[in-house]
C-alpha cells in the first residue's frame, strides 16, 4: 500500500521513479554463471574503441530489476526484504509486459518553498551484483567500428539486516503536502526546537497553528487571529469541535510503528543513477502504515512520503476511517530560534499565567506620534505633551483619524468627522479644559469631561491619571509577548484584548524599547526603555480569520523633563475676556541665563511670578526677556490673563484670583519687597534671582517685544496673491479714470474755442 505515492515524494528531491515490477519467485541455488554479450556494429567516418560489458546472470534468469542493496547496517531482526520496485502500482506494471517506464510528475506550487531545508539528491549507489567491464582498442583502420553493450543485470534475492524505526531529532523542521480521502490537499509545517514545537496548516479557507511544549504537551492554538489554551497537543491542533483537518503528527506516526509489528524492506529506483530507500510497513486490522526514507549526501535518513488508512480512532481522530498521503517538499535540520518559533502572530492575544509589567513612564515626558492606517492609506502626526508637577496635559488631535475603535485616544465632544486640527489643554488643578482649534484659533472651555482619556473617575470626581496609564489604558492587562524588531529597533512587546463592541474584535500591542538599547534624549541625556510605538486591531468578531484594519502609532522625539509652556498656551481662550500687560526688573545678568538654559529660566519665572500673584502659571502669557542697559538687569515682559468662569470636576480645585486681584497682589509684594526667585536652570544648576523692587509697571501691547514681532508676522502673511492682483487691478482702473478728469480739465482751460451755450 503507498507504493504508487513514492513518486511524487521522489521527485521533490530530483529523482525519477521507474515502475515497479512483479516480486520474484524464492531464490534459487546459485549456478556457474554465463557471460552474455550482445554487440552491434556501425560504420562511421571516425575510430572508436570497442566496449563490451560482461555480466554474470544467475540460470534460469528471473524479471528485470535492480538488486537490493542494503543501507547502513544496524542491529535488528532478519528479514527477507521486498523486491518490488516503486513507482508505477502493481497493475500497471503487469500491464506493461516488464518495460521500464520512466514517470516525471510536475511538482506543485508550494507555499511555503523557501523553507530552509530541502530534499538532498541521492548518488548513485554501486551494485551489489559481481560486474565486469572491459574495454578493448580497435586497430586502425579506414573505417570505425562502435560496439555498444546491452547490459542484463542479474537480480537476487539477499538477506538483509533491519533499519530500526526513525525517530525525529530534537531540532527539525519539515514541509508536507497532505492529500487525503476526498483528494483535498492542504500544507503543514512542522518546526521543532529545544522541547518547543508549533504546526501549522496552510489551506484556502483555514489558516492555523498550534505552539507547545513538547513535554507537556500544553500550548496555544491559533485560529485566525483568535487564540485559545489547549492541553492535548498536537494531536488536537488542527481537528476541534469548530473545524477538522485530519492530519497525524509525524511524531505520532513513528510511535505507532515501533508499537507494533513492522515489516522492513529497502527498493531501488532508477533514474540515470540509482536510489535506495528504506520502506517500514505496518499493518494491523485498525491501521495500515507505511514510511519511506533515503540517505542524505552525508549518512543522515531523509523522510520522503508516508501512507496512512485505517480507522481514525487509533490517533484519536472524529469522523470514522481515515486515508491520507503525506508527501514531504521540505526536510532540514536548522529550524528557527526558539523565540521565533513560539511567537504568536502579531496582534493575537494569547492568555498566560505569566506575567511581565509594562515599563513605567517618566512623570513628565513629550513625543510626537506618527500614524499608519494600513486599510486607508493614510499617515497623520499629532503630539502628546504631560506635565505632572503642575498637572497639565496637551495633546495635538485630529477627530477625523480618531473613529470608533482605530485609536485608544477618544477625546469627548468631537464626534464630527472634521479635518481640521485641535490642541487640547487639560488643566487638572482647576478641572478646565480648553480645545483650540489651530486654524481659526476659535476656542471653547469646559469642564474636563469625566470619560476624557486622561482622567480617572472617581465619585463624580476626576483626577489624573499616571503617564504610562494615559497612553495605554490600564498596564495591568497587557501580557508580555516577547521581542520584535520595529523601525530597525529591538523591541519588548506587550498585547491587551479589548473585546468586542459594535461586532467588531480589538487587540493592542505596545512596544518599549530592549533595556540593552539606549535612546539619545537630549544632548548627554540617554534613557532606556522608552515607548516605541502602539498598534491597533480590529477584526470581524463573526469571522476572525484576519485583521479588517491595523493603526500603527510609532513615537519619535521623546523627551522625559518639563515640556515646553508653548505647548500649554491658552492665551486665544482668554484673551477675548481682559489681559494686562506687564513689565519687571530681575537683577541678574541676560549673558548668565542664556549660557546655562534661557527656556528652563524662563519657566522658572513663569512659576514664581504665578505663585506670588495667585494665578495658574497657565494665565501667564507671552513671557519675553530682554537685557538693559545696565548689564546686570533683565526686563521680563508678560501677560496676565483673566480667569476664565468655569468650574471642573475635581475634588479640590485651586484657588483662582480675578485679574485684578492678583495684579493688586503682585504690585503689593513686589513694591515692598525684594522677591527672591529661584530659578531652575539645569537638573545641577540652580540660581537665586531677586526681582527689583518697585520694578513693576503696566505697559501696552504695542510696546510688548512679543507683540511687536507677532504683528510684523501677521502684516508679511496677511495679504494673499489674489488680494495682491486685486489691489493692483483697482488701482489702474482708478489711475485711469482720474488721468481721464485732470487731462479734461487741462483741455478746457487752454482751449482758443470756450464752450457757450445758445437757444
Amino acid at each position: 500500500m503507498g507504493v504508487s505515492h513514492v513518486v511524487c515524494a521522489l521527485v521533490c528531491v530530483g529523482v525519477t521513479v521507474l515502475a515497479s515490477s512483479p516480486p520474484p519467485p524464492p531464490p534459487l541455488t546459485p549456478t556457474t554463471p554465463t557471460p552474455i554479450t550482445t554487440a552491434s556494429t556501425h560504420n562511421h567516418h571516425h575510430h572508436q574503441p570497442t566496449v563490451t560489458h560482461t555480466t554474470h546472470v544467475a540460470n534460469p534468469p528471473l524479471p528485470t530489476r535492480q538488486p537490493n542493496n542494503p543501507l547502513r547496517a544496524a542491529s535488528g531482526v532478519q528479514t527477507t526484504p521486498s523486491t518490488q520496485h516503486r513507482g508505477l502500482p502493481r497493475d500497471e506494471w503487469n500491464n506493461n509486459n516488464n518495460n521500464k517506464k520512466t514517470v516525471t510528475p510536475a511538482t506543485p506550487n508550494d507555499p511555503t518553498s523557501s523553507l530552509r531545508g530541502t530534499q538532498p539528491h541521492r548518488p548513485p549507489i554501486p551494485l551489489t551484483t559481481p560486474t565486469t567491464t572491459t574495454t578493448t582498442p580497435t586497430p586502425p583502420t579506414t573505417t570505425t567500428t562502435t560496439t555498444s553493450t546491452t547490459t542484463t543485470t542479474a537480480t537476487t534475492t539477499t538477506t538483509t539486516t533491519s533499519l530500526p524505526i526513525p525517530t525525529l531529532p530534537s531540532r527539525y523542521e519539515i514541509t508536507i503536502e497532505v492529500v487525503d480521502g476526498n483528494n483535498e490537499s492542504f500544507t503543514v509545517r512542522e518546526r521543532q526546537r529545544d522541547g518547543w514545537a508549533k504546526h501549522e496548516l496552510f489551506s484556502h479557507a483555514l489558516n492555523v497553528s498550534c505552539i507547545f511544549n513538547t513535554l507537556t504537551s500544553e500550548g496555544y492554538l491559533v485560529e485566525g487571529v483568535k487564540c485559545s489554551r489547549y492541553s492535548t497537543l498536537p494531536q488536537r491542533c488542527f481537528c476541534t469541535n469548530r473545524f477538522c483537518r485530519p492530519y497525524v503528527p509525524l511524531s505520532s506516526l513513528l510511535h505507532h510503528l515501533r508499537g507494533h509489528d513492522t515489516k522492513f524492506s529497502q527498493e531501488i529506483v532508477s533514474n540515470e543513477g540509482d536510489v535506495v530507500v528504506a520502506v517500514w510497513h505496518s499493518n494491523d486490522h485498525d491501521m495500515v502504515l507505511e514510511a519511506v526514507y533515503t540517505r542524505t549526501g552525508v549518512g543522515h535518513l531523509s523522510p520522503l512520503s508516508f501512507t496512512l488508512k485505517g480507522s481514525g480512532r487509533v490517533f484519536v481522530l472524529p469522523r470514522g476511517p481515515v486515508k491520507l498521503q503525506y508527501r514531504v517538499r521540505s526536510w532540514g535540520l536548522d529550524p528557527p530560534p526558539t523565540s521565533e518559533l513560539v511567537a504568536t502572530p502579531p496582534g493575537v492575544y494569547c492568555p498566560t499565567p505569566e506575567r511581565k509589567f509594562l515599563p513605567r513612564l517618566a512623570n513628565q515626558f513629550s513625543l510626537t506620534m506618527e500614524t499608519v492606517i494600513e486599510n486607508l492609506g493614510t499617515i497623520a502626526y499629532e503630539s502628546q505633551h504631560y506635565e505632572s508637577e503642575e498637572k497639565l496635559v496637551s495633546f495635538r488631535y485630529l477627530p477625523h483619524l480618531h473613529a470608533e475603535g482605530m485609536f485608544l485616544l477618544k477625546l469627548p465632544g468631537l464626534s464630527d468627522l472634521t479635518t481640521e486640527t485641535y490642541r487640547v489643554i487639560h488643566d487638572f488643578k482647576t478641572g478646565i479644559q480648553y480645545q483650540i482649534n489651530e486654524k481659526t484659533k476659535n476656542c471653547s472651555i469646559q469642564g474636563i469631561p469625566v470619560s476624557a482619556l486622561d482622567a480617572v473617575a472617581e465619585a463624580q470626581h476626576i483626577r489624573l491619571r499616571h503617564a504610562s496609564e494615559l497612553i495605554f489604558i490600564n498596564p495591568n492587562v497587557f501580557i508580555y509577548k516577547g521581542t520584535r524588531v520595529v523601525r530597525g529597533i529591538l523591541c519588548d512587546v506587550w498585547a491587551a484584548e479589548r473585546g468586542v463592541k459594535k461586532g467588531q474584535y480589538y487587540t493592542v500591542e505596545v512596544y518599549f524599547s530592549h533595556e540593552n538599547w539606549t535612546v539619545e534624549v537630549e544632548v548627554f541625556n540617554k534613557a532606556r526603555q522608552v515607548p516605541i510605538a502602539i498598534t491597533s486591531y480590529v477584526a470581524d468578531a463573526d469571522n476572525p480569520n484576519q485583521w479588517s484594519s491595523v493603526v500603527h502609532t510609532f513615537f519619535y522625539q521623546y523627551r522625559d523633563g518639563h515640556p515646553s509652556w508653548q505647548q500649554f498656551d491658552i492665551s486665544p481662550c482668554l484673551n477675548r475676556i481682559n489681559r494686562l500687560f506687564l513689565l519687571l526688573t530681575l537683577e541678574v545678568s541676560y549673558t548668565e541665563l542664556v549660557h546655562y538654559n534661557l527656556e528652563a529660566a524662563k519657566n522658572s519665572i513663569r512659576r514664581a511670578v504665578a505663585g506670588i500673584a495667585g494665578v495658574s502659571p497657565l494665565r501667564i502669557t507671552d513671557l519675553f526677556l530682554s537685557s538693559r542697559q545696565s548689564t546686570d538687569e533683565v526686563d521680563v515682559w508678560f501677560v496676565l490673563l483673566e480667569k476664565p468662569d468655569v468650574t471642573g470636576p475635581v475634588l479640590t480645585p485651586r484657588p483662582q484670583l480675578m485679574m485684578a486681584d492678583a495684579y493688586k497682589l503682585l504690585h503689593d509684594i513686589t513694591q515692598k519687597h525684594n522677591v527672591s526667585v529661584k530659578l531652575e536652570l539645569s537638573p545641577k544648576k540652580k540660581l537665586f534671582v531677586t526681582i527689583k523692587c518697585g520694578s513693576l509697571e503696566t505697559t501696552t501691547e504695542a510696546l510688548h517685544p512679543n507683540k511687536r514681532h507677532q504683528s510684523l508676522r501677521y502684516l508679511q502673511a496677511g495679504y494673499t496673491a489674489g488680494s495682491m492682483a486685486g489691489l493692483g487691478f483697482s488701482m489702474a482702473i482708478l489711475g485711469t479714470c482720474v488721468g481721464i478728469f485732470v487731462g479734461f480739465l487741462l483741455w478746457r482751460r487752454h482751449s482758443k474755442f470756450p464752450y457757450h451755450v445758445a437757444n
